[in-house]
């Protein structure tokens, strides 16, 4: 516990010695409040334990994401949906994102209703091939489980991928949060150009 403590307080120190534009959102209560309530997800091995699972390869100026089918439609900052990590796997990013119809908690009354976007239903998957991990998304309007059947049917993975994991992302109404990288376009932007 010690040196998880440690690692966190070395962790929160190079989030912060980012310069941060007094514009960018970065300083805002509601940044600070992600931070705080998203502090055990600061290394990428703290979100694999939480179950969070890898959806995505390193994207430049995005990072690499997970996420949690347990964790849509959070009831707080503290479960987030997806978790963003930079190359080095230190958290960057938190995503939020609720089904529609589903109200949002007062945690996200300040969020501005431009910083919400729409995600369609889809698909997440991860397939080994010889030896290799890929990660990938697909349309998915289909009440089937994403089986290994069901996406060899739809020729989404080969013959001999062997399906490690997937997760069906249902439509949401969606923030992504950078509250713990700094980020010239803004706390809700889509990307972040400190992500080479």
């Amino acid at each position: 516990m010690i040196l998880r403590s440690v690692l966190l307080a070395a962790m929160l120190q190079f989030a912060f010695s980012a310069s941060a534009r007094a514009d960018d959102g970065f300083a805002s209560s509601f940044a600070q409040a992600v931070r705080t309530s998203t502090a055990a997800y600061r290394l990428v091995v703290w979100a694999r334990a939480n179950q969070y699972m890898q959806s995505s390869d390193y994207v430049a100026g995005l990072g690499t994401m997970f996420m949690s089918g347990d964790r849509f439609d959070p009831k707080d900052l503290a479960h987030p949906s997806m978790l963003v990590y930079d190359e080095a796997g230190r958290l960057v990013a938190c995503g939020y994102q609720f089904r529609p119809g589903v109200s949002t908690p007062h945690d996200f009354d300040s969020v501005p209703a431009s910083a919400w976007y729409q995600i369609p239903s889809h698909v997440h998957y991860n397939v080994r091939v010889d030896g290799q991990m890929h990660f990938g998304q697909a349309p998915w309007e289909s009440s089937d489980a994403p089986t290994f059947e069901n996406l060899r049917k739809r020729n989404l993975i080969p013959a001999n991928g062997r399906l490690e994991n997937s997760l069906v992302h249902p439509a949401t109404r969606a923030i992504m949060v950078w509250a713990w990288l700094p980020n010239d376009a803004g706390l809700f932007a889509g990307e972040n150009s400190q992500l080479p």
